[in-house]
């Protein structure tokens, strides 16, 4: 394992480039931003590639950067670990590799060809991109995005305007503050809990349930054209008396509006 430190009094920004492995990072409360790397497998290649990492600190921004030009290294694994002062902001980027982010984040923009994405908390805008792996979302203050093209999608609670697109994987909103718009060619969509502005959902094949707390005025816009369309709520005559508007359309899949639980 090689390990790097640097003094760090506040948020910072981290920039990290990874190959193949694992990048897992925390926001805590320090005084200072350590890393290190270790070899998933043991041998020679991944401490080759170790040595060839680059890790920077300058200005407020922590690069690192893993080799990718070296070929025969580029499948060789590597564990990417980072500890960050609480609110630094990260742009991750990774061919082959999970990433894992706890405590308390700024911004965060994520981006995986293969691999599952987790984050606790981010104050700031969210944006994962992933081409083959599955989304979990704990607590997002500012807008979601997500894109991914196979895989779940998952999102506890988020305050801020979500926007999810899907080509294969179902995707359940907790608590959603804000609009919603979901777009996906195969899969389920679920929102549990939604208070204001809209939802819009689109579905080629999957069902559709969306649940609205009792008190919120509703304009509803549904449809199904193999499908079952139900609804638990009285409909707003028009979208400008309602407080939430509902758009949601599954070519091959049951869409229902119902009320959300207490509590």
């Amino acid at each position: 394992m090689t390990t790097w430190e640097f003094p760090a009094s506040g948020p910072i920004l981290l920039d990290a480039r990874l190959p193949s492995g694992s990048i897992t990072v925390s926001a805590e409360p320090v005084t200072m931003a350590k890393v290190s790397l270790t070899s998933a497998r043991s041998g020679k290649r991944g401490d080759e590639l170790i040595a060839d990492t680059s890790v920077e600190f300058e200005d407020g921004t922590l690069t690192i950067a893993v080799p990718d030009r070296i070929r025969l290294l580029s499948s060789t694994p590597l564990d990417l670990t980072v500890c960050l002062p609480h609110g630094s902001s990260c742009e991750l980027k990774a061919a082959s590799a999970s990433i894992r982010c706890s405590g308390e984040l700024g911004s965060l923009q994520a981006r995986t060809a293969s691999g599952d994405v987790t984050v606790e908390r981010a104050t700031g805008p969210v944006g994962v991109s992933t081409a083959s792996g599955d989304v979990r979302l704990a607590d997002a203050a500012a807008e979601v995005q997500v894109n991914t093209a196979s895989g779940d999608t998952d999102i506890a609670h988020a305050s801020g305007e979500v926007t999810v697109t899907s080509a294969s994987g179902d995707l359940v909103i907790g608590q959603a503050d804000a609009s919603a718009s979901v777009r996906t060619a195969s899969g389920d969509v679920r929102i549990d809990h939604i208070t204001a502005g809209h939802a819009e959902v689109t579905t080629v094949s999957g069902d559709i349930s969306v649940a609205v707390p009792a008190g919120i005025g509703v304009y509803l816009d549904l449809s199904a054209m193999a499908g079952d369309v139900s609804s638990d709520l009285e409909p707003a005559g028009d979208s400008s008396d309602a407080g939430l508007s509902l758009h949601c359309r599954s070519i091959s899949g049951d869409v229902r509006v119902v009320r959300a639980a207490a509590g």
